[in-house]
């Protein structure tokens, strides 16, 4: 029977494939994949239910690389503008104030807290309508990054690092009692450490998405790891 690339669909020679682990790599494209399902009367790997590319993500491939777009911007980010705008439209109001008086330096001290609270806020607001999360699997390595602002996060790792991939659900406790849920998708590394690949998903589909297109793209077969979503 023949092998094909799942990528540009070339023959891959006997050598180039691993009949233990049902690996292969094609010399043409440089992919790295799993052929489980090429083989008839194998036993498929573990696998989720496959998600549907979601809203606000674009796939295409660079090169020999898989890279995944997902825009940030969201409708609840113009709340947050409005708020940012009242906000920092009272403290220029109040610093105008008192440099034009010249008034006493507890009064260009006191409010030093909400300056902060309104930078940080307007530059979240900033990021959410501008950025965006670009994911990059190579054949040798996976690269997180947060353009155009800066924003923590940004990750680069071997490929040969990678054991798994999987998604987990964070809960978080508003002040009246409620609680919201975001999630992530996380790597699981030889030995044992786990590195957060991308956060603040809204949706479970969306870090689904990008588990099961990396983990197809370097030939990860897909198994439960403890803790996950």
């Amino acid at each position: 029977m023949k092998i094909e690339c799942p990528h540009c669909r070339g023959e891959i020679p006997s050598g180039d494939i691993n009949i233990q682990t049902c690996i292969a790599k094609c010399a043409r494209c440089s992919a790295v994949f799993g052929f489980a399902e090429q083989v008839p009367g194998s036993q498929a790997p573990y696998r989720k239910p496959q998600v549907d590319m979601p809203a606000k993500f674009s796939v295409t491939q660079d090169g020999s690389d898989l890279l995944l777009v997902y825009r940030w911007f969201s409708l609840g980010l113009f709340a947050l503008l409005f708020f940012c705008v009242f906000w920092d439209g009272f403290l220029v109001f109040w610093y105008a104030m008192a440099f034009s008086k010249k008034a006493p330096l507890l009064m260009v001290l006191f409010p030093l807290g909400h300056l902060g609270v309104g930078v940080f806020l307007t530059y979240v607001t900033a990021a959410g309508f501008v950025n965006r999360t670009f994911v990059r699997a190579g054949t040798d390595r996976l690269s997180i990054r947060h353009l155009p602002l800066p924003w923590p996060g940004q990750r680069e790792i071997s490929r040969t690092e990678i054991e798994q991939l999987f998604c987990s659900e964070k809960i978080g406790r508003t002040r009246n009692g409620s609680s919201t849920a975001s999630y992530q998708v996380e790597a699981l590394l030889r030995g044992g450490k786990r590195v957060k690949l991308v956060s603040g998903l809204d949706k479970p589909e969306q870090a689904l998405f990008i588990e099961q297109k990396i983990e197809s793209y370097l030939g990860i077969a897909d198994r439960p790891v403890a803790g996950e979503m």
